[in-house]
Order: structure tokens, then C-alpha cells, then sequence
């Protein structure tokens, strides 16, 4: 880009642009966990073709209502009765103490005679430890996690014990296989009235480190439990167009996520209509900016110069753009004087409508 020949200020130049929006911190925190059974828990965020596979977000952008095995109702906990994800609710977290993420990349720095600072550095290893610390430590999932024992049968059955049982207790076995966790990270913080939802997803996970557990009249019998982060080989998602393997994910929804990005907006002159064979008409308008793409369109009719609208019938929900401007073809126009105006829909579901257009004659 060509250097410009005059600056401006620290204001106009958007260096001050900060929005407290985009900031996670403090909300709502949970950790939901389960057993990595292959292709029958597959969490790929993304299909080959790009489209949606596997969200903890409804359609609309919030929670999903069947993530858990379990539920509580009237004041018990009982195994969730309706189709779910079968994800366990780890539970409370001290204050201070929700759960961590941490990164590790260990690299090779080839030096030189010359210089003191590294010649070239390559990586030579990358880590994606977490770990929690669930205080609900009589709660059978904890146990079964503190003893690295499956939450499942590998057919999806539960084994996690309903609270409350006869006799119950937990051992914990010599020489078992690790067992293979999924676990979701999920966070949700209120601000101007609408929520930001965040969620870190590992797909693939084996326990590798267990905390001191301390009893005491002030303490939980709680251990920390780190967890490494690991390659399943069907872990995929769409990163810059591109459908590749991930070691984790991090999906974002909630209507202040979606707010942040506005709403469709037509700008410039009115639309232009122009009568073409009989029945039919074209509108042609600057396309729309804000809001997310890609859009789609649909069209109102006038035959009484505005003051009433009804849906017009469009021969493509697109349209065709063509140097900033789009073009909409109306069909089964009844003949007379009409006015037209044109609808957009957003890839969040925002709306926005034109101006009207002026008159035009239908033969």
C-alpha cells in the first residue's frame, strides 16, 4: 500500500477501538466430560464440505438442551430418560480455582559463532495440558475420574453409579488401560443484557497427572487433574478453508457474540425496478454491508404505491451481484403499477429491508 502523506489522530485512527464485549472473564464456568468411543462421540466442529457436524451451541447460537446423562429433578439425580450426548457435569469449582489451560512448545535454537541471538528455532514439541478441580468430591463421576475408571461400556452404556446407592464405593484397579476423555470447557458471561457463550472442545484426552488431595476442616478432598490433549485421527474442522486435523477447538455463540456483528444494512440510492417480460421484473440495489455473510433475499410487492406490502415470489433466494450491486428477479407479477422492495436474511437471521422502489408498469 502506498505510504499516505498525512496521519491522524489517536481517536480517528481507531487505535482507541477497545470493547470490553470481547472480553471472557469472570460468568459462568462448567466442565462437562465423557468417554472418547471413536466415531460414536465424534466431535469434528465441521463436515468435508464446511457445514456444521458437531456443536455444543443450538442452531440459534445457545446451549443445547441434551448434552447430559444426567439430570436433577425434584431434588434427586437420576439418569437422563431423553436422547443426549452423554456428558458428565463435573460441577463445582473452588473460587479461584476454575479450570486451567496451559501451553508448552518446546523448541531447537541453532546458534552461531557469530551472534548471540538464535540463527533459527524450529519446534520440537507442542502440549495442550488442562485440568479442574471438581469439589463434589462424593459425586460418583469424580470418583470414577480419580480412579481412572470409564464413565461408559464401550456401546455408549452408562456405568457412572446414580447417587445414592447401597453400598457404594469405587477401587481402583491395577494395571487397567487409561481411559480416553472428551472434555468441554464452557464459560458464559453476561454484558448489555445479552450473553457471550465460549466453549474449548479436546476430543481425545488421557489423564497424566493427579493433584494432592488435602482433608481438612477447610479443605475438599479434591485433586487436581491434568489431562494431556491428544490426536484421535478423526478430530476435524475447517481452518482458513481448509478441512484438517485439531487437537482442540474453540466455539463461540450467544446473542452478544451475534450482536457484535451487527445487522445487514442497504445503503445508497433506492432500489431501481424495471418491468422485463410479462410477469416478471427486476430490482437492482448496492448490496448490502454489516451483519454475517452469506445472505439471502426475499421481495414485497405494492399495487396500491406502498402503503400496503405482500411477499413477492423471487426466481433465486441469491440474487446476482455484479460489481456492488444485486439483482433480483420477481415472477408471477399480475399486471398493473407496482412498487418493489427487497428483504435480507443474514447468516445469524438478521433482517433488514430496502427502500421502496419507484413505479413500475407490469404487462
Amino acid at each position: 500500500m502506498t505510504r499516505p502523506s498525512t496521519g491522524t489522530t489517536w481517536k480517528a485512527g481507531g487505535f482507541n477501538d477497545v470493547d470490553p464485549r470481547f472480553l471472557e472473564r469472570g460468568g459462568l464456568i462448567a466442565a462437562l466430560i465423557r468417554d472418547a468411543r471413536g466415531a460414536d462421540t465424534d466431535l469434528s466442529p465441521h463436515n468435508p464440505d464446511g457445514s456444521v457436524k458437531f456443536s455444543p451451541f443450538a442452531a440459534d447460537g445457545q446451549l443445547r438442551d441434551d448434552l447430559f446423562a444426567f439430570k436433577r429433578e425434584g431434588g434427586f439425580w437420576i439418569p437422563n430418560p431423553d436422547p443426549n450426548e452423554s456428558f458428565h457435569l463435573v460441577g463445582a469449582f473452588k473460587e479461584g480455582d476454575g479450570p486451567k489451560k496451559s501451553s508448552n512448545i518446546d523448541t531447537d535454537d541453532y546458534m552461531i559463532e557469530q551472534d548471540n541471538f538464535p540463527f533459527d528455532s524450529d519446534i520440537t514439541k507442542e502440549d495442550e495440558p488442562f485440568s479442574f478441580t471438581g469439589v463434589e468430591t462424593a459425586k460418583p463421576l469424580l470418583r470414577r475420574l480419580r480412579n481412572n475408571l470409564p464413565l461408559s461400556l464401550a456401546d455408549g452404556t452408562l456405568l457412572v453409579e446414580t447417587p445414592g446407592g447401597k453400598d457404594a464405593g469405587w477401587g481402583k484397579p491395577i494395571g487397567a488401560d487409561p481411559v480416553e476423555r472428551q472434555v468441554l470447557l464452557l464459560r458464559a458471561r453476561r454484558k448489555g443484557g445479552k450473553t457471550l457463550y465460549t466453549c474449548t472442545g479436546y476430543a481425545l484426552s488421557k489423564l497424566n497427572k493427579i493433584g494432592d488431595a488435602q482433608m481438612g476442616k477447610k479443605d475438599a478432598d479434591a485433586a487436581e487433574l491434568t489431562f494431556k490433549p491428544l490426536p484421535d485421527g478423526i478430530f476435524m474442522a475447517m481452518v482458513d478453508g481448509e478441512y484438517v486435523p485439531v487437537i482442540k477447538y474453540d466455539w463461540i455463540g450467544g446473542d452478544a457474540w451475534v450482536a457484535l456483528g451487527g445487522v445487514p444494512v442497504f445503503g445508497g440510492a433506492a432500489p431501481v425496478a424495471a418491468a422485463t417480460t410479462s410477469g416478471k421484473a427486476t430490482l437492482a440495489f448496492d448490496t448490502p454491508t454489516g451483519g454475517q455473510t452469506p445472505y439471502s433475499y426475499g421481495g414485497d410487492v405494492s399495487t396500491d404505491n406502498g402503503s400496503t406490502w405482500s411477499a413477492g415470489t423471487l426466481s433465486s433466494a441469491t440474487g446476482t451481484v455484479s460489481g456492488g450491486t444485486t439483482t433480483l428477479t420477481f415472477t408471477g407479477l399480475s399486471a398493473g403499477s407496482v412498487k418493489l422492495r427487497a428483504k435480507v436474511t443474514d447468516a445469524n437471521g438478521k433482517t433488514a429491508t430496502s427502500q421502496p422502489s419507484g413505479s413500475v408498469t407490469i404487462t
